[in-house]
């Protein structure tokens, strides 16, 4: 550690500017319907504020570990934090739908590197006796974020201006940026490293279309053509990447860091928790605003327990691994994880709130005990001097897995509504006695109301099919988490291959 280097204030500023990038990915969705208002613009445009940042995100992360190389930790850092910053000013400034994209994309820039680069410090920075404490505190920015946005983004639509979801993260990126160019040392780095075009040309191409096809499986499905074409270019664009790279000397991503027998199954374990973690976060609150009838704000007040006891529970998590090793935390914070979704594959239209709150309490608490301990003992196999090559591999897999995640998690709800939408329309045939008796009865109580004849069956009628689709897509989202249950169940057979605390890869593994 380079003398005079304070390593808290290191860590402190690293989770504050982590804690803003996350942030801005799930604090943005809630204001979209307003953006759609102010800017004049229908779905299709509005999205590319999401889909830009995203993609970008994805392309910049892969590269992340030879510019912080070659460039150094703090300037990189910092480089990432002030643009990130002016990204964040431009969007809060901006007057048009094509302006948002636009600062979204320089955001997104900076906000796509300050994840890895942060985390390849922290791990340079504390020995491996301590990186569990460490790197659970810097695991608060990671859960805690993406649970707190909705509620935070909610109160300030509803009360405050929407621009401030911006403008928030100014004076922190600001202060934040003043304490690392003042306090801040440099590490140590190979500036003698060359850049891989190739590699760059061919991730750039991969990552994008790829992460973009992925995009739009959830509205045009799988077997659409352009969804076939950009996942098409993807996939042979990254084959050949992966071909490239694990042959080169100085590849701009070393893909051999997954002949570590303890990274690679921390890859797969970490993979399956994002998605577990992102599923229930992206159907919840279809359930709590669109059938339950809650708002944006009272949704996110509803979430946040999950949060807080998620962000208490990291730091108990990173000092337990410090003591016992991963294993065994990861394996009763999966089994944990699998019960909580158990429970989850229940879910009704009368289930209670309190109940959907404990759920997710403890699905939080699983996962706490997984997440960065997992990704920690991954970590600590590799050696010192390809951290930051580590962490952009291990941050673009859990980008990827994210993105299939919630695309898979979309499709499957869609198709079992429709699965489900076709039991009904068995079941409730117009023809039927059994049908027919129940219109019957609705209607009565329509024309009770004062309804004419036809004007209560068409109410009746309206009634029957409303319920049906709300009870449809209730059971779909039930079929999504008893899937996710069996991804949790897989992830936990798994968590006994991570290796024992003591077992520590030796250097040549990952050069040979």
């Amino acid at each position: 550690m380079p003398e005079g280097q304070s390593k808290r204030l290191v860590l402190s500023v690293t989770i504050i500017a982590v804690f803003m990038a996350i942030l801005d990915t799930s604090i943005v969705n809630v204001a979209i319907p307003k953006m759609m208002a102010v800017f004049s613009v229908d779905t299709k445009e509005i999205q590319w504020v999401v889909t830009s940042y995203t993609l970008v995100v994805g392309t910049i992360i892969p590269v992340t570990g030879y510019i912080t190389e070659k460039f150094g930790f703090k300037k990189i850092f910092i480089f990432s934090l002030v643009v990130f910053t002016l990204g964040s000013l431009l969007c809060g400034l901006a007057w048009s739908n094509e302006s948002m994209i636009l600062f979204r994309i320089i955001q997104a820039i900076g906000g796509g590197a300050l994840m890895p680069v942060s985390q390849a410090m922290i791990f340079r920075l504390f020995p491996k006796e301590k990186r569990g404490q460490a790197m659970g505190l810097f695991g608060i920015s990671i859960m805690f974020a993406p649970a707190i946005g909705p509620t935070l983004s909610g109160y300030i639509i509803q009360y405050m201006d929407w621009r401030l979801i911006f403008f928030i993260n100014v004076p922190i990126g600001v202060v934040a940026t003043i304490i690392a160019m003042v306090s801040f040392k440099e590490l140590d780095h190979r500036v003698d490293r060359k850049f891989d075009v190739t590699g760059f040309i061919t991730s750039t191409i991969g990552f994008s279309t790829l992460l973009y096809g992925i995009g739009l499986v959830p509205e045009k499905g799988w077997g659409h053509d352009e969804v076939l074409f950009f996942v098409g270019v993807g996939s042979v664009s990254l084959l050949i990447f992966i071909a490239i790279e694990w042959v080169k000397k100085n590849p701009m991503l070393d893909l051999r860091l997954l002949k570590i027998p303890v990274f690679t199954v921390a890859q797969i374990i970490t993979s399956l928790t994002s998605v577990i973690l992102f599923v229930p976060l992206f159907l919840f609150p279809i359930f709590l605003e669109n059938i339950a009838g809650l708002t944006a704000l009272q949704t996110g007040l509803l979430l946040l327990p999950q949060a807080l006891i998620t962000g208490l529970m990291m730091p108990v998590a990173g000092m337990l691994f410090d003591r016992i090793g991963a294993r065994w935390l990861a394996v009763i914070g999966m089994a944990i994880t699998v019960y909580s979704l158990h429970l989850t594959t229940q879910l009704d239209v009368n289930t209670s709130f309190s109940t959907i709150a404990f759920w997710l309490i403890l699905r939080g608490i699983g996962i706490s005990l997984v997440m960065m301990p997992v990704s920690t003992a991954g970590m600590n196999a590799v050696p010192n001097h390809l951290v930051a090559q580590a962490t952009a591999l291990s941050n673009t897999i859990r980008q990827v897995a994210a993105s299939f995640g919630i695309a898979w998690a979309t499709l499957l709800l869609s198709n079992r509504q429709v699965f489900h939408s076709a039991n009904y329309a068995d079941q409730y045939n117009v023809f039927s006695s059994f049908s027919q008796g129940i219109v019957q009865q609705i209607q009565s109580a329509y024309m009770g109301l004062g309804q004419s004849f036809t004007e209560a069956k068409a109410s009746a009628l309206g009634y029957i099919s409303g319920q049906i689709q709300v009870h449809t897509t209730v059971q779909a989202m039930d079929d999504v988490f008893y899937i996710s249950m069996w991804l949790a169940i897989f992830a936990l057979v798994i968590s006994f291959f991570i290796g024992k605390k003591e077992a520590v890869q030796k250097e040549e593994t990952a050069t040979k």
